[in-house]
């Protein structure tokens, strides 16, 4: 069922683990994040976790992670659940990213994503994201193998 309300998108608590973690595993069957990983992302890390919220559901999140002394941030991860996708939501949800990494004073956005995943890419790409690194053997695949990954980024408007 399609999201009915305008998501509100805020700084996620730790009384939102369950929610996350449900779009986590619905989101990324392979590589989802552990309830525990979550926790700590969201309580200890050093960075943003956004939740985007509609009809008192979390229907999206981004992670932005900063590393001390360096301008650069990294998107760790970005997820929209199926009632939230084809409206915008990632695009929302990325755009806020920037807002919160330029806020931190970040000149530099970088993220990846697995080589076969062709909406984030697009996603990327039309946010002015390049390409430029192939990552060999980024992510786990399906078979028990590997599947290759791209690095991205984005010189940030500050």
């Amino acid at each position: 069922m399609p999201v009915t309300s305008s998501p509100t998108i805020r700084s996620a608590g730790l009384d939102d683990l369950t929610g996350v973690h449900a779009l986590e595993q619905a989101c990324f069957v392979l590589d989802g994040q552990s309830r525990r990983s979550l926790r700590h992302l969201i309580a200890h890390a050093h960075g943003d976790f956004l939740v985007a919220v509609a009809d008192g559901a979390i229907v999206g999140d981004v992670i932005v992670l900063y590393r001390r002394g360096t301008r650069v941030a990294r998107l760790y991860s970005i997820a929209v659940g199926q009632a939230a996708r084809g409206q915008g939501m990632a695009r929302r949800l990325l755009e806020q990213a920037h807002v919160h990494a330029v806020a931190q004073g970040c000149r530099l956005m970088r993220a990846e994503a697995r080589l076969s995943n062709d909406a984030s890419r697009r996603l990327f790409a039309d946010a002015g994201y390049r390409e430029v690194a192939r990552l060999v053997d980024y992510y786990p695949g399906t078979d028990g193998g590997h599947e290759d990954g791209v690095r991205l980024e984005k010189y940030l408007n500050n």
